[in-house]
C-alpha cells in the first residue's frame, strides 16, 4: 500500500502549484478559442486577494461519469500526470505505466492516446468498472492488474487538442491532483459516498452499496440532503431525469410525501433549463446538486467528452451571468469513479480491521464484499471553479467523495454524520484548494464548445484507433508551470 503524497515526494512542488497556460497547438483549435460571454465578463474583474468560508453564499456540485484522472489529465503540464518523477514500480520491475499485457508483442501496454480530430476517439468503449475487477486491478497496492481485469482499451488517454474545454478549466481555475473517488466499485456507491458519506459496509441498513443494483426503498441511513433540511439550509437537486441520483431508492425518499421538502426539492424532476433559470434570476439555495441530463453528456464512455464540456459550460456561464452570485459561488465539477480507465497512482487505503471500511459479506444482490477495503478508488478530475480559485491552480492535498461533504460541513455548519473516523483522519475538506493573496487577474480564454461538440459529430463516425503493438512510445506530459506558491 502506498502512502498518502506529500510535498516532500515531489522536490521543489509544493501543495498547490500555480500553472502555466500553454497554448492550445493547431490552427483549427487556436481559432476555436473563444471565452463564453458571461464568464469572460466576470473575470474580467480584479480577483479577491484573501478567503474566508463565510464568503460563500452557494455551492454547486455536478458530478460527472467515468473518467479517471491519467485518461483525463497525463498530459497536463505541473500535475502528478505521465511524467511523475514518484510513480511505483510494479512487482515486474518495470514502472507502473507498463502494465502487462500478454497479447502485446512487448509484453506490456503504455498509455496510448486517443486521437478524437482524426478517429472516432470521442467514443472510447467502456471497461470493466465493478467492485471485483476494480479490485483486481488495484491488487492490493500492486497496481499489476488493469489489463486482467479490463482489456487493453483501459490504457488510452486523452490530450490537450482532444478536450479543450477540460484542459482550459483546469488551466483557469483549481485542478486537484490527488483527489481519489471514494469507492473501488462503479458508479452508485460512489455517488452515494458523495451525498450521504458511506456505502453501509456493515450491512445496517440495506447496505453494503457495492454494485448498482437498486430496490425502491433498499436503503435506510441518514442523507446530508436531509440534515441541511432538519438545520433549515436550503438545497435543490437539478435533474432533468432521476437516472444518477441513487437516493430516490433510499426509503425516506422513496416513500416521501409529494409536498414534503424532500420530495419537492430532492426526487421531483427538474425542467431543461431551471437551473441556468435560478442562477440568473439569483434563486439557487444553498446547495446544488446537478445530475447529468442524460448519457449523453454524462461522459460516460461511450458518451463524448465534447457534449459533457458543453453541459458543463452552460452551467459555469449561467452563474457568471449573474455577478452577485459569482462573486459568491463556488462550482466543483467532480466525476464519480474512473469506469474502467487506467490511472497510476495507488489509492490510500486503511489497514485491516479498521472500522467501516471493509465490507466482509456480500450486497443484498449477491456481489461478494470478500473482506476487501472500501476504498480509497482510483483518482478521478476534480476542479473547483470560483472567484477564489482562478488563476490556474493545481491543489495536491489528499481528497476524495468526502471531502466535498466535509467541505459543505465548514460552509453550512451542518455534520455529515456517516463518514468513516479513518477518512475524516485521511482525506481533507477542499479548504486547502483555495487560495490567498498572489491570484493571477488575466481573464482566461476557454474554448467554444459548441464548435468542439458540432466537430465530434463528424468525427465520432470515423473507426477507433487501433491498440498498439510493439515499439511503443512513451506518453508525453507537456512541460512547464509558473513559480510555486502556498
Amino acid at each position: 500500500m502506498e502512502r498518502p503524497v506529500t510535498e516532500s515526494d515531489q522536490p521543489g512542488v509544493n501543495r498547490r502549484r500555480l500553472l502555466g497556460r500553454a497554448a492550445l497547438t493547431g490552427g483549427m483549435a487556436a481559432a476555436a478559442l473563444a471565452l463564453p460571454p458571461n464568464v469572460r465578463k466576470a473575470l474580467a474583474e480584479p480577483a479577491p486577494t484573501s478567503f474566508h468560508p463565510r464568503e460563500i453564499k452557494h455551492v454547486v456540485l455536478l458530478m460527472q461519469e467515468n473518467r479517471s484522472f491519467d485518461h483525463y489529465f497525463g498530459t497536463l503540464p505541473g500535475v502528478r500526470g505521465f511524467g511523475d518523477p514518484t510513480a511505483v514500480t510494479l512487482p515486474s520491475g518495470k514502472s507502473v505505466f507498463y502494465q502487462p499485457d500478454a497479447s502485446n508483442p512487448d509484453g506490456y501496454l503504455l498509455p496510448f492516446h486517443l486521437d478524437t480530430l482524426n478517429t472516432g476517439g470521442q467514443a472510447t468503449p467502456t471497461t470493466a468498472h465493478n467492485w471485483s475487477d476494480q479490485h483486481q486491478a488495484w491488487n492490493g497496492g500492486a497496481m499489476d492488474g488493469w489489463i486482467a481485469a479490463k482489456g487493453e482499451w483501459t490504457m488510452n488517454h486523452y490530450e490537450r487538442q482532444d478536450i479543450p474545454f477540460h484542459f482550459a478549466l483546469a488551466e483557469n481555475f483549481t485542478i486537484l491532483d490527488n483527489n481519489h473517488c471514494g469507492v473501488l466499485a462503479c458508479t452508485n456507491p460512489n455517488r452515494l459516498m458523495w451525498l450521504t458519506g458511506t456505502i453501509d459496509p456493515n450491512g445496517q441498513y440495506g447496505g453494503p452499496a457495492i454494485d448498482n443494483n437498486l430496490k425502491n426503498g433498499q436503503y435506510a441511513w441518514p442523507t446530508y440532503p436531509e440534515a441541511l433540511t432538519a438545520a433549515g439550509v436550503s438545497w435543490k437537486c437539478y435533474q432533468t431525469a432521476t437516472t444518477y441520483n441513487p437516493l430516490v431508492n433510499h426509503d425516506r425518499w422513496y416513500d416521501a410525501d409529494t409536498s414534503s421538502t424532500l420530495y419537492q426539492n430532492g426526487v421531483a424532476t427538474t425542467a431543461p433549463g431551471q437551473f441556468e433559470y435560478d442562477a440568473i434570476h439569483g434563486n439557487l439555495p444553498t446547495v446544488s446538486w446537478i445530475f447529468p441530463d442524460s448519457h449523453d453528456v454524462s461522459e460516460h464512455p461511450t458518451a463524448w467528452p465534447a457534449a459533457g464540456a458543453n453541459f458543463i459550460a452552460s452551467k459555469i456561464d449561467a452563474i457568471a451571468a449573474n455577478r452577485e452570485l459569482w462573486e459568491s459561488t463556488v462550482f466543483i465539477l467532480n466525476y464519480d469513479e474512473n469506469d474502467g480507465l487506467f490511472d497510476h497512482v495507488v489509492p490510500p487505503t486503511p489497514p485491516a480491521g479498521t472500522p467501516d471500511e471493509f465490507v466482509a459479506g456480500s450486497s443484498p444482490f449477491g456481489t461478494p464484499g470478500d473482506g476487501l477495503p472500501v476504498g480509497l478508488g482510483f483518482r478521478v478530475p476534480m476542479i473547483i471553479v470560483s472567484p477564489w480559485t482562478q488563476g490556474g491552480w493545481v491543489c495536491s492535498d489528499l481528497s476524495d467523495h468526502t471531502s466535498v461533504l466535509r467541505f459543505l460541513e465548514v460552509v453550512t455548519g451542518v455534520s455529515a454524520p456517516n463518514i468513516s473516523d479513518w477518512r475524516r483522519e485521511t482525506v481533507g475538506d477542499l479548504t486547502g484548494a483555495f487560495s490567498g493573496p498572489g491570484y493571477d487577474p488575466t481573464p482566461p480564454v476557454l474554448p467554444d464548445t459548441a464548435g468542439a461538440l458540432s466537430l465530434a459529430n463528424y468525427t465520432t463516425t470515423l473507426p477507433l484507433p487501433p491498440i498498439p503493438g510493439a515499439d511503443q512510445t512513451f506518453p508525453v506530459q507537456e512541460p512547464g508551470h509558473r513559480p510555486h506558491t502556498r
